[in-house]
């Protein structure tokens, strides 16, 4: 009988009633509580860190995206000018002509201009 007492099993009262045997708590140490709070306070600096680090890639990202789109329309106006450049005789004429036309409302000498104003 005693080997159970120190199992620290139930132990039974008068009456047949049982009462649970509750182990003393062990108080916590200074280390520990240092400890905690300074995993505590290193996950919200991890989270901060990390939270301002996407950012800072989507603003980079959005930066690039802006970055190549005015390198595409620099290559297409490059590519255009290198075609330009290589005009010569009609096809230079033609070119100027076009630019004159489309570009600064010129008209030829006795060439009459009829404008659209229904807008159709």
């Amino acid at each position: 009988m005693e080997e159970n007492k120190t199992k620290k099993s139930p132990e039974v009262k008068e009456k047949g009633e049982i009462e649970e045997v509750k182990k003393p708590r062990k108080k916590r140490s200074k280390k520990f509580w240092l400890l905690a709070v300074a995993g505590f306070a290193f996950i919200i600096y991890a989270s901060f860190t990390i939270i301002n680090q996407s950012i800072e890639i989507n603003s980079r990202r959005e930066e690039l995206k802006s970055i190549n789109d005015q390198l595409k329309i620099v290559e297409i106006e490059s590519n255009y000018l290198k075609k330009v450049k290589n005009y010569k005789g009609d096809d230079l004429s033609d070119y100027i002509e076009n630019i004159a036309r489309e570009d600064l409302d010129f008209v030829k000498n006795g060439e009459r201009v009829f404008i659209n104003v229904s807008g159709d």
